[in-house]
């Protein structure tokens, strides 16, 4: 029997505006959406919510977005696909970016582009 719950999917963006519009747009298409504008308390925030991805920033302030990557890839977190965007491109191409997150997006971004991305993400977690 097939699951009624929506999917869910934690942001993490400490731009208020991009975090609302990021919100809206998956909340549109269904999605049960916990946004965070840093990385405080975030293990108990991915233990009590739950989500079925990850969607980081890579700067977050004083905060490198890949170092969160790091930190939940090397947790019992490790499960969870994350989607890493920036404005900042060349990294993504790098081994480091294998290891460490599960797709990357460049800023800014087509609705689509960030909606697909999100369900493959999830479509491969579930096989």
């Amino acid at each position: 029997m097939r699951s009624l719950s929506k999917p869910k999917i934690l942001i993490i963006e400490d731009h208020h505006a991009t975090l609302d519009a990021i919100r809206m747009i998956f909340e549109f298409e269904g999605y049960e959406v916990l946004g965070l504008s840093n990385a405080v308390a975030l293990h108990q925030e991915v233990t009590t919510f739950a989500p079925d991805v990850i969607l980081i920033d890579v700067l977050l302030g004083t905060t490198d977005g890949r170092s969160i990557c790091t930190e939940l890839k090397l947790s019992v977190h490790a499960h969870i696909p994350i989607l890493l965007m920036s404005s900042r491109s060349g990294f993504q191409n790098s081994s480091y970016y294998k290891a460490h997150w599960d797709d990357y997006i460049d800023k800014p971004f087509e609705m689509e582009a960030i909606t697909e991305r999100i369900k493959n993400l999830i479509l491969n977690k579930k096989q």
